[in-house]
């Protein structure tokens, strides 16, 4: 996994295995694979033998018009609520604890009346800024915003696109979001 050494992650990357790091800062284990918890950069701990992934600094300002990516947090009736990760176009992470709202009629240029349908927790987003004061409120309409990285209902494990849905090998299980045409072409880069 050296070779992720400062490289730019997504919340869900494999950044190493139990066999070579411990867990670190901003990651966690699941079934002897380690995985960031966060939008950041790689390090690893030769010392305590840990990986590690490091949140983006200084901070990004989210201003009206802007493209981010974040990760859902919560799912209610009519809004997704969305922790805010990165402006694209900047290796600056987004101030902690921001989050956006999208709302149902802001998912898709068609009539949406299940958010369950479109997103799920853990899912990370390409989205833009319609709004920032008092509060940021997001939208996903256009074939470039939605999901951009998607994970099983039932497994947690990353999911492929086929065709308009997401399937998960692991668990052989097709499930429908709101899939961004980027999805799975989205890669991090350091500058």
């Amino acid at each position: 996994m050296e070779e992720l050494k400062d490289k730019l992650v997504f919340p869900g990357d494999k950044v190493g295995t139990h066999e070579e790091w411990m867990p670190g800062e901003e990651t966690y284990e699941e079934n002897g694979i380690i995985y960031s918890k966060i939008f950041g950069k790689v390090e690893y701990d030769e010392d305590k033998l840990e990986a590690n992934v490091v949140p983006f600094n200084p901070v990004s300002e989210v201003k009206i018009g802007d493209i981010i990516y974040g990760t859902v947090r919560e799912r209610r009736k009519s809004i997704v609520t969305i922790d805010l990760a990165l402006v694209e176009g900047s290796n600056r992470g987004i101030a902690m604890d921001m989050e956006g709202t999208l709302h149902i009629s802001k998912i898709s240029d068609d009539y949406t009346d299940q958010i369950m349908d479109k997103y799920l927790k853990g899912d990370v987003v390409r989205a833009k800024v319609t709004q920032v004061s008092p509060s940021v409120q997001l939208t996903t309409v256009g074939s470039n915003l939605g999901v951009v990285r998607g994970y099983c209902f039932n497994c947690r494990k990353g999911m492929e696109r086929t065709g308009d849905t997401l399937y998960c090998s692991y668990c052989d299980r097709r499930e429908t979001r709101k899939i961004s045409k980027l999805y799975g072409r989205i890669t991090l880069k350091s500058k």
